[in-house]
């Protein structure tokens, strides 16, 4: 289970350790979703002491950590379209929802009157490093002027850190309510399922009603339909 032993030193040290995690990246259909959480440290005894990597959760569970952070947590999410993605490539359309997701949190922190912390420490679940000062300002129309050192990647950060593990669940659920509404626009397609992800139904579906604008279309199977 992921600990508090991270933010428990980041706030001794007077720093405000950011979580940062996504969901969707493999998916054929649909956007990716960052999210970016940083909990209180003076709160995070209130927390649910099920938080834990949101793969690792039931829908329920997740649902249920969700709902109750509300006035116990900042938090906010960025999101790359999957034009973005298809225009980009993956790993770029992520340093774009996160740099997004993180720039929305880091304003809502400095305007609130609680925040007398002036560094932050970010830690981006898994070995990727996102350059976050690299992503074109057409793209996201805020700088962070963030030290390199400030962004730390953690690998299997979400089975560590509860900071993270709980930007893992509201990535999730984020992004889960995002394909549940996309179900009931393409009622071919079992979006509140699958997710859009590349199950054998999900696979039927494209074959069967073609490709959506909403389908990746650089990823395989759907670039192979879609080329057809």
């Amino acid at each position: 289970m992921p600990s508090f032993n991270l933010e428990s030193v980041s706030f001794k040290e007077n720093l405000i350790m950011i979580g940062v995690d996504e969901a969707g990246r493999g998916s054929w259909a649909g956007p990716l979703v960052a999210a970016s959480c940083w909990i209180d440290f003076q709160q995070h005894e209130k927390l649910s002491p099920d938080i834990n990597d949101s793969k690792k959760l039931t829908h329920l569970k997740r649902k249920q950590i969700f709902k109750s952070i509300s006035n116990l947590v900042k938090y906010s999410t960025g999101i790359a379209t999957e034009r973005e993605i298809d225009l980009y490539g993956l790993t770029f359309a992520n340093t774009i929802a996160m740099k997004r997701s993180i720039f929305s949190l880091i304003t809502t922190i400095n305007s609130s009157p609680i925040n007398k912390f002036d560094k932050y420490i970010i830690y981006v679940d898994g070995k990727y490093k996102p350059d976050l000062n690299r992503v074109d300002n057409d793209l996201v129309k805020n700088k962070l002027n963030l030290k390199p050192s400030s962004v730390i990647p953690l690998v299997k950060g979400d089975t560590i850190s509860k900071t993270v593990a709980l930007a893992s669940i509201i990535a999730k659920e984020t992004r889960d309510s995002i394909m549940r509404h996309y179900s009931l626009i393409y009622t071919n397609y079992s979006f509140d399922s699958h997710y859009g992800y590349g199950t054998a139904k999900h696979r039927e579906e494209i074959s069967k009603y073609g490709v959506l604008s909403l389908h990746r279309k650089s990823f395989k199977p759907v670039s192979t339909i879609f080329s057809k």
